[in-house]
């Protein structure tokens, strides 16, 4: 049916690359822009569009059909330019230096950095790959075209299948981002040197594809992405340790957004912890253990010191726990805290125990706020988790006198479920027009309560 196994195996290939570059693309601009569903769509969109251009285009080009030396050049022309190009937008030190400069130049919305990023190292990259399937038809050799084009259908979506999952599931979850990246770009680069390789000039190949591959591992190498302070890089996040040998600390920063802190001396540690620690955790009744509930671990350091109250920590990335110790916090969690690597809200969905304090730590990252955990039913749930005397706290990163539409909102929103919350605005933290704000709340279900007007006035009563 096709004259060259090795040119189907190319179309099963490029299936692998698309889509393992669109989930690449994805994780990659997580730390810079976040990942709610506008950024993933724009992503998504710069995939899917270049994707169909690619297959019409690749239909146009001045082949005969049977031309395999024709197919060939165009092929290994389109991969090794494609993967230089995504190594540009999916290794960790252009993507820092890119960022910076759009920064620097005043883009700083997120979704236009997205759209930029997208536009300049996405959209041409895929329209290339999208050429593949029909270049490889011109060297078809079956009179069947429904056969053929089955075929072929059926191994780029396989390709595709593969890599939304193995990339994923596999390279990402085990060896990290970078070299996921790593391994799809050089991929991509091996195909096109075999690919190439019964062409004219094959040994000038053989130095650019090898140039090429040695400079996509050098880029996401482990020292690379070391010299970053990236200890962690996988799936879910990218985790960096900072340390301050002036105030003796370490901060663990998380996507780019600072999570947690640890300090030799105690003031340094950051404000919202200091106060959930003196108004709250000290005064815990030390007559029994109580419960502790941490949504959004960071470096563990609510409770750290705590060794009698038992924690559960829950968080989506089942390295962070790892992580922490070694690099972060440099010893063991003590015996009195467990850590629940699930997603929030399928934890609270299946969690059927009450908790004396639950602590809502996952909204200090205004970039990539969990979409998930900010809607009045992860709140309902929240409260679900909180026994009748118990009390929450959240720590959300927003505007103290409501400037902006978010500040409004999350506030209504909270207060939509926990009717009567304090509001602690910690003042010392403010940067620009936010700063972190302390909600706290106990159930209030069933608390009886009046709304006192000039016709009904009980106040004296209730006083």
């Amino acid at each position: 049916m096709f004259s060259s196994p090795l040119l189907l195996g190319a179309i099963a290939i490029e299936g692998y690359a698309v889509l393992a570059v669109e989930l690449l693309a994805i994780r990659q601009l997580t730390p810079y822009v976040g990942n709610a569903t506008d950024t993933v769509a724009i992503v998504i969109a710069a995939v899917l569009l270049p994707l169909a251009l690619g297959y019409e285009s690749g239909g146009r080009a001045s082949l005969a059909p049977g031309d395999e030396a024709g197919v060939r050049r165009q092929l290994t022309r389109n991969l090794l330019i494609a993967a230089l190009i995504l190594s540009f937008g999916l290794s960790h030190p252009f993507l820092a230096a890119f960022f910076a400069i759009l920064d620097s130049l005043g883009l700083t919305h997120r979704l236009i950095q997205a759209a930029v990023h997208a536009s300049l190292f996405l959209v041409y990259p895929v329209y290339l790959l999208g050429q593949t399937i029909p270049l490889v038809a011109y060297c078809s050799t079956s009179a069947s075209l429904p056969r053929s084009t089955g075929l072929m259908l059926f191994l780029s979506t396989f390709g595709s299948f593969l890599g939304s999952v193995v990339s994923t599931l596999v390279f990402m979850t085990f060896f990290g981002v970078h070299i996921t990246v790593a391994l799809t770009l050089g991929l991509l680069v091996v195909l096109a040197a075999l690919i190439g390789w019964q062409m004219e000039g094959h040994n000038r190949l053989v130095l650019t594809t090898s140039a090429l591959d040695l400079y996509i591992v050098a880029i996401n190498s482990p020292a690379a992405v070391r010299a970053y302070g990236i200890v962690s890089n996988n799936l879910y996040s990218e985790v960096r340790i900072v340390a301050d040998p002036a105030e003796d600390s370490r901060l663990l920063v998380i996507n780019n957004s600072p999570s947690s802190k640890v300090a030799a001396h105690p003031e340094h540690r950051f404000a919202y912890l200091k106060f959930i620690e003196k108004e709250v955790l000290r005064r815990l009744d030390t007559g029994r253990p109580h419960r502790i509930l941490v949504i959004g671990a960071g470096g563990f350091t609510i409770g750290l010191e705590d060794r009698f109250h038992a924690y559960t920590y829950v968080d989506i990335d089942p390295a962070l726990r790892e992580v922490s110790e070694k690099h972060f916090l440099r010893q063991p969690l003590s015996p009195n805290k467990t850590f629940v690597p699930e997603s929030a809200r399928a934890f609270l969905r299946r969690n059927t125990q009450t908790y004396d304090v639950v602590v809502l730590d996952a909204f200090t990252n205004r970039i990539s706020l969990p979409p998930d955990l900010i809607t009045r039913e992860a709140f309902a749930a929240v409260r679900q988790a909180v026994a009748p005397d118990g009390q929450v706290i959240m720590n959300i990163i927003t505007s103290p006198s409501f400037a902006d539409r978010f500040s409004r909102s999350i506030d209504a929103t909270v207060r939509s479920v926990f009717p009567f919350v304090s509001r602690q605005v910690l003042l010392e933290t403010r940067t620009g027009s936010v700063a972190s704000v302390l909600y706290v709340a106990g159930r209030s279900e069933g608390q009886p309560h009046d709304i006192y007007t000039d016709d009904q006035n009980r106040s004296f009563l209730d006083y």
